[in-house]
C-alpha cells in the first residue's frame, strides 16, 4: 500500500501535464465509486441504492464537466 500512494500521485501529475485540470480533477473524485461499492459488498453497508444513485450522479458530473 506505501507505494501505490505516492504512485497514484505520479499518475495526477502525469495526467495534468497531458489534459485540462478541468476534466483531470473532477475525474479524481471517481473514486467514490469505488468506496462504494466496497462499502456495498465487502463491507456489508445498509442502504445501497442510495449509494449507487449519489454515484452515478457524480459520474454524470464528471461526464458533463469533461463535455462541457
Amino acid at each position: 500500500m506505501a507505494l501505490l500512494s505516492p504512485l497514484a500521485h505520479v499518475l495526477i501529475l502525469f495526467a495534468l501535464v497531458r489534459a485540462p485540470v478541468s476534466t483531470v480533477a473532477p475525474a479524481r473524485e471517481l473514486s467514490i465509486l469505488v468506496g462504494t461499492l466496497m462499502g456495498t459488498t465487502v463491507l456489508a453497508e445498509g442502504d445501497g441504492a442510495r449509494r449507487f444513485t449519489a454515484s452515478a450522479a457524480i459520474v454524470a458530473g464528471v461526464v458533463a464537466l469533461t463535455l462541457g
